[in-house]
Order: C-alpha cells, then structure tokens, then sequence
C-alpha cells in the first residue's frame, strides 16, 4: 500500500535505524543550537585581560626607571651653603685675631631638584590565542541537554577564546627628591579600553589606577659601577560592560574589579657617562578579584566570584647612550628581558584554573629621551611581549619638568 501514511511511516523507520547506526558507531548527536556553553571562556577572556591591563597602566608610572636604568640623576641648583672661613694672617706672619669670632661664607653647593611633575599617555594592545579544555562524566551514555545547550555531562567548551584588547589612557603624577639617592612619588592612571573576545562577545574597559612608588640611586656602590633600584605599588579598579553571545541574543553583565600589585626591580650600571649598561632583575605580583555578577537579557546566567593571580619573575639586560645636544641631552636606550609566569592557574573560572597566559614572555624595549638643562624632559617608549600564545605592544609618550 502506498498511501502518505505508510509513506511516512517508512521515512519515520529510516530515520530511526540511521540514528541506531550512529549511536551504534559511538557517536554522540549533535548539541542543539540552543544556548552555547561560553560562559568559561567568557570568564577566561575577562580574567585575561584584568591582567592586562593592570599591567598597562602601571607602565607609565613605573617606567620611570627608564632614568635609573640609563644613570639619568635629576637636575640640580646651586645652593647657599655656610662654611668656616679661612683664618686670616697678619702682616707680621701671626695669625689674627679678628673679633667676632669664627668667620664664615657662603659658597654654591650642587643639589638635586626637589620635585618632578610629569604626565604620559600610552597605547597597549594585547592578543591572546584561543584554547581549550574537556571534561568528561564518568557516565559513559547521558542524553540530557542542559539549559546552555551542553549534551549531557559531558563538557567540551573553549577555556579561552581568542581574544584581543586595545587600551588607551594617560598618567599623572609628581615625585620628590629626598636626597641624591632617594626619591618617593605618586602616579593616578586613567584608563579606556574594549576587549573584542571573538564569536563569544565583547566588552567595554574602564580603568583607574593609584601607583605610589619609591626610588633609590646609589652612585659607585660597586667600585665605579652603580646600583639602582625601584619599588612600586599600585591599587588598580576596573569596571567591564560585557556583552556575550548566547545564540538567542545578546546578554550582558556589569562585573567590578579590583588588583593590587606590586613589583620591585634593581640593576646595575657599568660604563662611562657616554655609555651606560648593565643587567637589571625584579619581581612582578598582581592579585585581584571580579566580583560576581548576573547578565541581563536572553540567555543571561550567574557568574560566581573570579579570582585572578599572576607572579612574574624579569631578567633583562640595558643600553643607554648619552649625547649632547642643542640645550640638553639625548639619551636612547635599548633593553631585552625575560618574564617568567609562576602561577599555574594565573585565572580561574566557575572554580576551574585556567592555564591561559604564557608561561614565558620575551621583552624587548626601546627608548628615545630628551632632558634639557631648564628641567623639561621629554620621552618616547615602546615595549613588544611576545609568548607562544601572546602578543602585545605598548607605546607612550612622557613629558615632566623639575623644580
């Protein structure tokens, strides 16, 4: 018999025994294009770039070694300073006997500046790769999908989705000159930016951050070379406007950051006033914490609490050039440095450590100064990072004056 019926009925038996021969073959069904599991990499992505741009937006503040690592001391004047007197001798050979007491003059004394202001404003950009992790239920068959669309318990979702960053901002800040060695100051970073993390959404950065800092420069510490070092601390918050794809639409969120960080790097300066170079090392850690948050709109899930880590070791080595010019002094400086990344699970997500930023970075940094002798001082900077699954390069402009 050939009615529609039976037709369908033999279409319905076809259907059945193809999908049989599937299973049978160990395949599992396709996931339904519900609700896409990217909650992790949605996670990962902001986690990453939290990093980020605690890291950029210390650059200004604490690239202001660029002078100690170039053997650049701030501008001095000339001060009043009263010492005894030479005695007086008589005309008969004896030595007189003035009244009044000891005599005293003056004579100029060089002495550092006492304070700097300064300002910058930078570009950093930052590309992550893409990488992934599964987890696998002990349960051998589960046909269940769940509301995001993940077949079963068994879980195959991007850890990290390939992310890029673009952050813009600038600085502003004065230091005090204590003595010849010692210097403190304090720098305020504002910063925007936006994170485009691919085929799982995007996200809009806006970004302040308190840098205190204190610098120490100690001229033939070790017979003629120096010894300089730099101790920074900085209290960063980040505010996101994310926007994640869901396949039912677009549903965001409004996550708040906090960071501390603290790094401390020294160096030594070998050479001569024309030419100065010499290995530095320091220790970079960032801590901080995403606050949870509930997105809004379809799709919309709970993300818990995030904790991000990273604790960075830096062994590089610099040249720096001295020359004069018309009014001041040109000093480029060229530098190449090796990060090495400690913590293992530098982000986490739903309670999952993430291996996502490179273990180890290449740094490589130039530099082009330019201090005049009235106090101005103006500078350029960039610096490229490159991993196996990063990219990043900064670029900043810097301008201060003494006094």
């Amino acid at each position: 018999m050939n009615t529609p019926t039976a037709s369908l009925v033999r279409v319905l038996a076809l259907a059945a025994a193809t999908s049989s021969a599937f299973v049978q073959a160990g395949e599992e069904p396709q996931c339904p294009d519900i609700y896409p599991d990217n909650r992790q990499a949605t996670s990962t992505a902001v986690g990453n770039s939290v990093l980020g741009v605690a890291y950029a937006s210390t650059r200004d503040v604490s690239g202001r070694m660029y002078r100690n690592r170039a053997g650049v001391r701030p501008g001095t004047v000339l001060v009043d300073q009263e010492v005894a007197a030479a005695p007086a001798y008589s005309s008969k050979g004896g030595m007189s006997s003035a009244k009044g007491g000891a005599k005293v003059a003056s004579i100029a004394v060089p002495y550092p500046k006492k304070w700097e202001i300064f300002g910058s404003l930078f570009y950093y950009t930052e590309e992550h790769d893409g990488d992934s992790y599964s987890r696998r239920s002990k349960k051998k068959k589960d046909d269940k999908y769940d509301k995001y669309g993940t077949y079963g318990a068994s879980v195959i979702a991007a850890g990290a989705a390939e992310t890029s960053m673009d952050v813009y901002g600038g600085s502003i800040g004065v230091e005090h000159h204590l003595n010849r060695e010692w210097s403190i100051g304090v720098g305020v970073t504002a910063a925007t930016g936006d994170l485009d993390m691919g085929s799982t959404g995007s996200a809009d950065i806006d970004s302040v951050s308190v840098i205190p800092y204190l610098s120490y420069y100690r001229t033939d510490a070790f017979g003629s070379a120096d010894f300089w070092a730099g101790l920074s601390y900085a209290y960063g918050m980040h505010s996101y406007e994310t926007r994640r794809f869901t396949g039912g639409g677009i549903a965001t969120g409004s996550p708040d950051a906090d960071t501390h960080q603290v790094e401390l790097t020294a160096g030594v300066n070998f050479g001569e006033d024309d030419v100065v170079h010499g290995p530095y090392a320091g220790m970079r850690y960032i801590t901080g914490t995403i606050d949870s948050y509930t997105e809004v709109g379809p799709g919309a899930t709970y993300f818990g609490e995030q904790d991000v880590d990273s604790m960075v070791s830096i062994l590089g080595y610099q040249i720096s050039w001295k020359m004069r010019g018309s009014g001041g002094m040109w000093v480029p400086q060229i530098r190449a440095a090796w990060e090495h990344e400690f913590e293992d699970g530098n982000v986490s997500a739903f309670g999952i450590p993430i291996d996502s930023r490179d273990e180890d970075i290449a740094v490589l940094g130039a530099g082009l100064g330019y201090y005049f002798d009235n106090g101005w001082n103006l500078g350029l900077e960039y610096e490229g990072r490159f991993g196996s699954n990063t990219e990043a390069h900064y670029g900043g402009v810097k301008a201060g004056k003494e006094f």
